[in-house]
């Protein structure tokens, strides 16, 4: 890699989202990405959401999931710790275990790297830097057998796919240390069945979590789980901006 590249990747002068610009985000863009302020819940655990899903959002994930992009990884993370800001005051844990949810192993030969591994990794350092929290990422799940591509199946498809596909780590147990939080992190929650199957795995393994967090949430769960009267906050998702109570 040439220092050009490692220059870029360290201080990105491209819109992370549309390319353009001379900035990490343009106005543009910025202003298409709506925050998710509410708090919901998916099997009776509360779930932290940075943004709504959109087109602008989905150029972000996409970029970081399958071009490796880390400026675009970073931004996500940015705005994922600000949303974290509102878990920590609800839990008032000492320190974090992220937990991340994995791709197929198809998925990370085909990539060369683990997506949401890295993606938690950068927001665990982001929280210790912006909240001088203690926070650590541990790869506690692991897939048991193929799992198909989810973008095209519809919720019961994405349920049958999925059930049954991970497996926490039994084998050398992680204990967990006093006061400390259990946060499943995932960039995005679709139907909820991906995050359903984590949370089961993990209580199979004896892992109890207390929240999860996303980068993005969809219209489709929110409506599946909340309801159709929740209205979008009509909000930009300002790298200063702090989530309210």
């Amino acid at each position: 890699m040439s220092f050009a590249e490692i220059r870029s990747l360290l201080y990105p002068t491209q819109c992370v989202a549309c390319g353009g610009g001379l900035t990490e985000i343009c106005p543009r863009c910025e202003s298409s990405l709506l925050t998710f302020r509410d708090v919901a819940t998916l099997h009776q655990t509360p779930l932290y959401s940075a943004l709504h899903y959109n087109e602008t959002a989905a150029h972000l994930i996409l970029a970081a999931k399958e071009s490796n992009d880390r400026a675009s990884a970073r931004y996500l993370a940015s705005l994922m710790a600000m949303r974290f800001n509102r878990l920590h005051r609800d839990l008032q844990c000492d320190r974090y275990l992220l937990i991340p949810i994995p791709s197929s192993k198809k998925a990370d030969r085909r990539r060369g790297f683990a997506h949401t591994v890295v993606l938690s990794q950068i927001l665990a350092k982001e929280i210790i830097r912006s909240m001088g929290v203690s926070c650590r990422v541990l790869t506690l799940l692991s897939p048991t057998r193929s799992i198909a591509d989810q973008s095209g199946l519809n919720a019961r498809e994405r349920i049958t796919n999925i059930q049954g596909a991970f497996l926490a780590r039994r084998k050398g147990r992680v204990a967990r240390e006093r006061g400390e939080g259990i946060i499943v992190v995932d960039d995005l929650v679709t139907t909820g069945s991906t995050m359903g199957e984590a949370l089961r795995a993990l209580k199979v393994g004896h892992y109890e979590p207390d929240a999860l967090l996303s980068a993005c949430v969809a219209g489709r769960f929110l409506a599946n789980k909340i309801g159709t009267s929740l209205q979008p906050v009509r909000s930009t998702a300002k790298k200063e901006e702090l989530w309210p109570c």
